[in-house]
């Protein structure tokens, strides 16, 4: 072979190398990545494992790009399950640009209506596509590539008489299980939720809590710690809305790593049995 034609061979196979990984995206043959972006005082939170896609949550309106730029970067056309925890501006806001840009397999939501702009947005991209998301009453379970996912809904979206902004209370409880790893996501779930959901968990302990509500103290916050025991506590956050000064004291205390998407996106590798952490510090 002349040295032209192998200097030809070998950019030919490098460019095929580098198509090959980018189609691979984050994730190799077994490990889970979970990737917490930094996108402001909001949740978009997106899990790979062997080509499977899952998104919780997609932050606010402008942040759908974002995600969307994520997935394409990873070689992803298509998302296996959606997840929406509830209908703030914060964790749907993203959701139209989503479904309108990547095919949506399934889609998971509380059962209850909201009059944000926001959730009208994605109501009418659902009706585009023709597309019918799974309103949760009961649990449901289901394979994610080489992981097991759990989401826990509410008992009643009732409203207490007197409470207009109850919506954090009505947040869907993701657990995904990977090997022996385990990661729980709380949506913004306030006093009633967790104190709820930890009467009712069959197991809530967890190697990686997304916390609750961007990091805001609550007084059910001990209690979810002490049952959950997690090593690792991600916020998501921002410059302007950092995480309460009390809830970090509270993670100090009781020797848990806590991380902020504030300072960058967050991305976790489990190969089920061991756990690394790569912040993208800005």
């Amino acid at each position: 072979m002349t040295g032209k034609r192998a200097g030809l061979f070998a950019a030919a196979l490098l460019m095929t190398v580098i198509l090959l990984c980018a189609a691979c995206g984050r994730s190799e043959d077994g490990m889970l990545t979970v990737s917490y972006l930094k996108v402001g005082k909001a949740d978009a939170i997106i899990l790979e494992n062997d080509g499977h896609a899952m998104v919780i949550d997609t932050g606010e309106e402008d942040d759908g790009e974002e995600v969307v730029s994520y997935l394409r970067n990873d070689g992803i056309e298509k998302v296996d399950a959606l997840i929406i925890t509830h209908f703030d501006k914060d964790h749907v806001g993203g959701a139209d640009t989503l479904i309108d840009n990547i095919a949506v397999d399934d889609i998971y939501l509380p059962d209850y209506e909201s009059d944000g702009k926001q959730y009208r947005g994605f109501a009418k991209a659902l009706n585009r596509h023709g597309l019918e998301p799974e309103k949760l009453h009961e649990n449901v379970s289901f394979s994610f590539g080489d992981c097991e996912v759990l989401i826990e809904p509410p008992h009643s979206y009732e409203i207490p008489e007197g409470d207009d902004e109850y919506d954090n209370n009505f947040s869907l409880i993701t657990t995904v299980t990977h090997g022996e790893n385990r990661f729980i996501f709380t949506g913004d779930a306030e006093s009633d939720r967790i104190r709820e959901w930890l009467s009712t968990a069959s197991d809530p302990t967890c190697n990686v809590l997304k916390m609750p509500h961007h990091g805001r103290y609550d007084p059910e916050l001990p209690a979810l710690l002490e049952a959950a025991s997690p090593q690792t506590a991600i916020m998501c956050s921002s410059e302007k809305n950092p995480a309460d000064d009390e809830t970090l004291r509270l993670l100090s205390d009781l020797g848990i790593d806590s991380l902020q998407t504030r300072d960058g996106d967050i991305m976790i590798t489990s190969d089920g049995q061991t756990i690394d952490i790569d912040q993208n510090n800005d």
